[in-house]
């Protein structure tokens, strides 16, 4: 009777933990690319380009990258798992409780070594220190970024590959939030046309910003 229950133990531990393994690998995989990405409508721009990029799958191999290969850790399966975990939550709290039509995603750009990891990279580019295909200058720069390695003055590939992933991303924020009042108009017609082009049957206009214009405007007044 005793080998029994524990037979029975075993059994029904079995069970839940394949049922338990199963909940977190299909939550993994849903929650993995620019589809689930794009619910938060902040990150549209980011999207976009990326659908434009060699990574999205439009090269000649049609290999395709997904945003969990480059801006989560693939060092060990915690450390994804808890990145992961940590970077749903925080993004989950800036959707919701914070003003994300102000977000400086420029001022970001600058920190975009913060959020692409270069063992993403390594595991796709596995030969990219050794290609005899290499330009002189690539195999320069490779070798720069091996000897600084380990040190205060480390770089990323994002360091140097300032759009990877994301093609044209800088032009694209800038149609988000253009930096000169005078362009806001065709600015917002050209994000409109892009984002119409990407969800097709599914676009919904987004609500046009107050112009920086008028609010200068409005604060000169306030300050009469």
């Amino acid at each position: 009777m005793k080998k029994r229950i524990i037979f029975l133990i075993f059994v029904i531990g079995g069970v839940f933990g394949l049922v338990a393994s199963l909940g977190v690998y299909y939550g993994l995989e849903l929650t993995s690319d620019e589809r689930f990405c794009v619910v938060c409508h902040e990150m549209d721009p980011m999207v976009i380009a990326y659908n434009d990029d060699v990574h999205s799958g439009k090269g000649k191999t049609g290999v395709r990258a997904r945003c969990v290969d480059c801006h989560l850790p693939h060092d060990n399966i915690i450390n994804y798992i808890y990145a992961k975990a940590r970077n749903g939550v925080v993004e989950g709290y800036i959707h919701f409780f914070e003003d994300v039509e102000n977000i400086n995603w420029h001022e970001n750009r600058a920190r975009r070594k913060d959020f692409v990891f270069d063992d993403g990279c390594l595991h796709c580019h596995t030969n990219v220190f050794d290609n005899a295909l290499l330009t002189d200058k690539a195999k320069k720069m490779h070798a720069h970024y091996k000897k600084l390695l380990n040190t205060k003055d480390e770089i990323g590939c994002a360091s140097c590959h300032v759009e990877v992933g994301h093609m044209g991303l800088n032009n694209m924020l800038n149609y988000w939030d253009p930096k000169y009042p005078i362009y806001e108009d065709k600015a917002y017609e050209k994000k409109e046309e892009l984002r119409r082009n990407y969800f097709k049957d599914s676009y919904v206009p987004s609500v046009k910003k107050s112009s920086k214009k008028d609010t200068n405007s409005s604060d000169e007044n306030s300050s009469k």
